[in-house]
């Protein structure tokens, strides 16, 4: 089995990965927006609903996010049809692209002796095959960043000004991405690491002037730009005090070690000490991996844990491949006798990451897991539940997104079927789940403790309780 895998070529190795996101399509093409997914969702709508004759969303939708991902949304559902599966559709294809290029990235970058099969380790980081099912922009933006590295390596000019100009128009992190990319660049050039070809530097050029050029358009038509004036997201985009930078420090250390990627430092911190300390065994490919990995983390930490925008794990994707990548090469590089035994401990701390389930005090990046996706059945089964014992969702608060169901599932609600806000003082029945984030640890106490239980219902970890005030 060994030796078949070693004869195994990148080619090969794609197709397998584009059959495996075809089939993950297929069997998830219902399935909801989520979370933050949700808010795309409702923006895309509104470009959708005028027609594709505006793109510059309102301030009372806009976040601040840049529209291409939702612009992309609105355009499927015109050329299909406004639905759940054509939203997959675009996800699925930009899946491809980032499996494309992944592949790309191995490729040149895995040192000698090492398989094409070992990109099938890379494959199973557990956030980004979370991020595979998931309908938000964050694939968009980690296929712009890995076509941006791959162009820098390969010196591809018109690919590397697409990618810098995809990442700006994706998302604000795209910004932190081409400052990182950037400083990558330097590096590289300074150690020769790749050819110094000035034409790719038009790349540079091309992004800021296109990206400064939807600014201007936008601050003419909103009065602002990058930073929304919704209250409730500019709340997200404060500076922070020293206690909450030391608070944002450990949440994202936390986000590097969680969902079994622990095993990642436990291999890897050893090995790079021992790459560096070994001056005169350098190999090109390993260079450009670590540096590629330090910059970026390094870049995600001082734009974000100064801020108060919540840190997701999902935020970080490229370094949590990146490690995988270097790992790989450190243990081939130093042909460790017991890599087969490290191979199989990454591999099941990957898969067991899926199920990392804390209480639910502890906030957690369920869009970072596969183990949302438990969610939607126990949803169904709760919703039957009420339905068959005749309390009426209106006599139910709960923090829990029903409400948005017209943008989650493209479903018109009744009113009969709308939840009432949480309120512990006024609910006499309340709906609660370990996938809401925002419910404080008293209150979560106070309704665990002292009102009563009418039903239960759990997935792996994944639970939804209903309340009765006593």
């Amino acid at each position: 089995m060994i030796e078949y895998l070693k004869k195994i070529s990148f080619k090969q190795i794609l197709f397998f990965l584009v059959c495996v996101l075809v089939v993950e399509f297929l069997q998830l093409k219902q399935t909801p927006f989520f979370w933050d997914g949700i808010s795309k969702s409702s923006r895309a709508s509104w470009i959708y609903a005028n027609g594709l004759t505006e793109f510059i969303v309102p301030t009372d939708y806009n976040s601040g996010h840049p529209p291409l991902w939702i612009t992309l949304l609105a355009l499927f559902w015109t050329f299909f049809e406004k639905a759940l599966w054509s939203s997959r559709l675009l996800l699925l294809i930009v899946n491809i692209g980032v499996a494309w290029q992944l592949v790309l990235l191995c490729k040149n970058n895995f040192v000698k002796l090492v398989s094409a099969s070992a990109v099938l380790l890379v494959f199973l980081e557990p956030t980004f095959i979370a991020q595979t099912t998931n309908l938000n922009n964050d694939m968009l933006l980690l296929f712009f960043t890995l076509l941006g590295l791959n162009a820098l390596i390969k010196s591809q000019q018109l690919f590397f000004a697409l990618a810098l100009s995809g990442l700006l128009f994706t998302n604000l992190r795209g910004i932190y991405i081409v400052v990182a990319i950037a400083l990558i660049h330097l590096v590289y050039t300074r150690l020769e690491l790749i050819k110094n070809r000035k034409p790719i530097y038009l790349g540079y050029v091309v992004a800021l002037l296109s990206f400064a050029l939807f600014c201007y358009f936008q601050y003419e038509k909103l009065g602002w730009f990058l930073i929304t004036q919704k209250e409730n997201y500019n709340a997200q985009r404060q500076s922070v005090g020293l206690k909450q930078v030391v608070i944002n420090s450990m949440v994202y250390a936390k986000s590097f070690l969680e969902y079994g990627r622990f095993i990642m430092a436990l291999f890897l911190v050893p090995l790079l000490v021992k790459y560096i300390k070994d001056k005169s065994n350098r190999n090109i490919k390993i260079d450009r991996i670590a540096i590629a990995f330090f910059v970026f983390a390094f870049i995600f930490f001082i734009g974000m844990v100064p801020f108060s925008n919540p840190i997701g794990d999902r935020y970080f994707m490229i370094c949590y491949l990146l490690a995988v990548i270097l790992l790989i090469n450190l243990i081939t590089h130093f042909n460790l006798a017991k890599k087969r035994l490290m191979y199989s401990a990454v591999v099941v701390m990957f898969v067991s990451g899926h199920f990392w389930i804390y209480p639910a005090t502890i906030s957690q990046s369920w869009d970072s897991s596969l183990a949302y996706l438990n969610s939607y059945t126990v949803e169904e089964q709760m919703e039957r539940y009420i339905d068959s014992v005749g309390i009426k969702p209106s006599e139910i608060g709960t923090r829990i997104r029903f409400n948005e169901r017209n943008f989650s599932e493209f479903k018109v609600l009744t009113e009969a079927e709308r939840y009432t806000d949480f309120n512990i003082e006024t609910n006499q029945f309340i709906l609660l789940s370990n996938i809401d984030n925002q419910t404080k640890d008293e209150d979560l106490n106070e309704i665990m403790s002292n009102w009563t239980l009418v039903k239960r219902y759990s997935q792996l970890g994944v639970f939804m309780e209903l309340y009765k005030r006593q």
